[in-house]
């Protein structure tokens, strides 16, 4: 295991390093700048963000920032005071989870399927395309951290209570993490006489992470509820009817194929425009990839890990932003960690067609953390 997180997060670095140095650097667009120091490449787009709110705080003159959870912030302001900035503390913290998130992730698909699967799940999460951002002043790393940890504890500890604990951070470290919630009650369900009445009690710590943020909102900006107010007020996210997100996210990706195929205007515009617009057609591939995944995984996998990755996946689709229909979406079918079981299940046994996942997931990768560098929109 150590050898795979080592091996891909020296791959991802040193794209970064060679990209941030060698390509031009667009023009960032509605972000905070990064902030000065080293490794300051790896706090684009939601990295900027993250980085001022470790080292300003919830600032009431722009809510927008609490779009942006705590726990991240708080850890990477807490590295900062001993010195070296946001942004290599970011990353440090952002590595150190990327290790537990390997070992939970083995633990589970070993305890699901065999060691095989676990072995091959562990390979695919560590390069999949968008695994650059576990380098990153993201939350991606500790989130998965967090909800592999939390089911981790559930599936093979057989502890609700620490599951409980890991789920409740995970919710102050995401909105997302209270879905956790859906597979610890089903296996809760299922193994009612093992974990007794206890253990459902337990789970009711999940929902607390995020209950906390709310009271803290209150306090500081009036309003428990403004981070959802944001994604509408400041990224124009609305409840549609996800058939006319699907149609918009076609014509969207239509759009943006020409710079896929023009990679010169690509990677050496200094405009954000082409990764913006091509960045819609990398979302949709990236859907694409995630329900075909997800059409077996319902077949393989324990039917709160399905409901759970299909839930946090989709959800955004119900929310899209005007321009950009599948906004971040390679970065949430990151996030659902049960596609990897189910790639571990598909690919363990079929070395030739493992390889041929593994040579194109990480050269994709490659392409992708290049343009992250160098302030171009990818997720």
């Amino acid at each position: 295991m150590l050898a795979v997180f080592a091996s891909s997060r020296a791959l991802f670095l040193l794209a970064g390093a060679l990209a941030a140095y060698f390509l031009p650097w667009a023009e960032p667009a509605g972000s905070p700048l990064e902030p000065p120091g080293l490794l300051n490449y790896w706090a684009h787009w939601d990295g900027a963000w993250y980085s001022e709110i470790a080292t300003e705080g919830y600032d009431a003159r722009y809510p927008a920032s609490t779009a942006f959870f705590p726990i991240y912030p708080m850890l990477v302001r807490l590295g900062a005071e001993l010195g070296g900035g946001p942004a290599l503390w970011g990353v440090l913290i952002s590595l150190g989870a990327t290790v537990l998130s390997l070992y939970f992730l083995y633990g589970i698909a070993e305890k699901l399927y065999d060691h095989h699967v676990a072995r091959t799940a562990t390979l695919a999460f560590a390069f999949f395309p968008t695994a650059f951002l576990l380098n990153a002043v993201y939350t991606e790393s500790l989130f998965l951290a967090l909800t592999t940890g939390t089911i981790w504890a559930a599936y093979v500890r057989r502890d609700l209570l620490l599951a409980g604990i890991l789920g409740a951070l995970a919710a102050a470290t995401r909105n997302l993490g209270v879905l956790l919630l859906i597979p610890l009650f089903l296996e809760w369900r299922a193994n009612r006489r093992e974990f007794g009445t206890s253990g459902l009690v337990a789970l009711g710590l999940v929902p607390t992470g995020l209950l906390a943020y709310a009271v803290f909102l209150a306090g500081r900006f009036g309003d428990p509820l403004v981070f959802v107010r944001q994604q509408g007020d400041y990224w124009g996210r609305t409840l549609t009817n996800p058939l006319i997100t699907a149609q918009n996210a076609w014509s969207a990706a239509g759009d943006g194929a020409r710079y896929i195929f023009d990679p010169a205007t690509l990677f050496l515009s200094t405009q954000s425009a082409p990764s913006l617009e091509a960045s819609n057609t990398v979302s949709l591939v990236f859907l694409v990839v995630f329900i075909v995944l997800m059409g077996v995984g319902v077949a393989v996998l324990p039917p709160g890990l399905s409901i759970y990755a299909l839930i946090i996946t989709l959800l955004p689709v119900l929310t899209p932003t005007p321009s950009f229909p599948l906004m971040s979406m390679p970065r949430f079918v990151l996030g659902a960690f049960p596609i990897f079981l189910v790639i571990g299940y598909l690919l363990a046994r079929r070395p030739t067609a493992f390889m041929v996942w593994m040579v194109t997931s990480a050269g994709v990768g490659v392409a992708l953390t290049a343009l992250f560098t160098t302030w171009r929109w990818v997720a």
